[in-house]
This record gives structure tokens, C-alpha cells and sequence, in this order.
């Protein structure tokens, strides 16, 4: 379940003086407070939605919302210094910026990762495959390495996710008898994304 919804901090106090209260009519102070109100999930702000500003009249204790009271009251409010949008309230942005970031970064280094594997093989390496149908994953392992040849074993099992893989690569699912493929073609499949994905030790 996602927990999510609005709520609001207090971000500053303070004080009116010599207002008429619209409600009592004495000439008085009015005590106010700003809220920043945000949008959050989990708890955590995601970005600001506006404020909110809340007087009491200091006389007849009597609460009222910056939009109802008088021009003359809200431009005497206007008047007064009031604070900006705490950075807190854009933390979860904050967040989500460094998570996209960070899958940015990781995904540039797999595949620099790759690139650097496919061109230079080792025994041990496990080349993630599209199956023998559209939709179907497996495996492929490297058994040996030559000057100009590769030798592989491939995986008995397909999955129909990719999430899969991992669970069918096992040695017990290697008993194939190997076969060799040149580096030229083991790079041409790299190329056409029949290997999507390479695992090394």
C-alpha cells in the first residue's frame, strides 16, 4: 500500500497590530501563522502546493483564514516580511533526482561493462540470451577461450521474464555438450541484442 496525501508545517509567527477584528469590531492584534502546506509519500514532502495563512484575533479569540478578513487586513498582512518555501519540502524530489541519477550512472557502466566483457571473453562468463522464442530468456557460459574461438554451453531452461535468470543460472542446468562460436560472431550477436546482458565473476 502507498501512503500518500498533503499536509503542512508551520513556518513562521507572528503579529498584527491595530486591527479592527471583523468579528468582535475592537481595535486589537491579530496573531498569525503561516503554514507551508506539500504533497508527500511515505511521509517524506515531494514538492510544495501553496500556504496557508491562519489569524486569531487576539480579543475574541476568534480564528480566520487570510481570504476572509478585509482588504485592509490582508494588505497589511502583504506588508509584513514573510518567509520562502523551506528546502525540506522538496526533499523527495531531491530524492528522486539522485535516484534517477544513480540509474543513469549504473546503467552507463553496465554497459561499458559489456562492451568491455564482449571484447575480451573469459571462461566463466554468463551471456544473457533472448530464448528460442520471442518473449523467452536463457543462458549461455563460456567452457573456453582460444585465440580466435569461444566454446559454450548453453542453459536447459528458458523464463519468461528477464527478472528470471538468475534462478536458472545454476550448473546443473548446463548439460549440453559444448559447442565454439568466433569472437566475431559471439560480438555480432552482442551487436543484434540476441545478448542483452554479461555476467562475469
Amino acid at each position: 500500500m502507498v501512503f500518500y496525501g498533503t499536509n503542512a508545517s508551520r513556518l513562521k509567527d507572528g503579529r498584527l497590530n491595530n486591527i479592527t477584528c471583523p468579528n468582535c469590531e475592537n481595535q486589537t492584534t491579530m496573531t498569525y501563522s503561516v503554514f507551508g502546506k506539500y504533497a508527500y509519500i511515505y511521509w517524506i514532502p515531494i514538492f510544495p502546493i501553496g500556504k496557508q495563512n491562519i489569524l486569531e484575533c487576539d480579543s475574541c479569540k476568534k480564528t480566520f483564514k487570510l481570504k476572509e478578513l478585509p482588504r485592509q487586513i490582508q494588505s497589511k498582512f502583504e506588508l509584513e516580511k514573510h518567509t520562502g518555501v523551506p528546502i525540506k519540502h522538496f526533499a523527495g524530489l531531491g530524492i528522486i533526482a539522485i535516484a534517477i541519477g544513480f540509474i543513469m550512472y549504473s546503467s552507463s557502466q553496465n554497459k561499458a561493462n559489456n562492451l568491455k566483457y564482449i571484447n575480451a571473453p573469459e571462461i566463466g562468463d554468463v551471456y544473457s540470451i533472448n530464448g528460442s522464442q520471442k518473449g523467452y530468456y536463457s543462458t549461455m557460459r563460456i567452457k573456453d577461450v582460444t585465440n580466435d574461438s569461444i566454446y559454450l554451453i548453453s542453459n536447459d531452461y528458458e523464463v519468461d521474464k528477464k527478472s528470471g535468470i538468475d534462478k536458472i543460472d545454476v550448473d546443473k542446468n548446463y548439460t549440453t555438450e559444448e559447442y565454439s562460436i568466433s569472437k566475431q560472431e559471439i560480438i555480432g550477436l552482442y551487436t543484434d541484442e540476441t545478448i542483452f546482458e554479461i555476467d562475469r565473476d
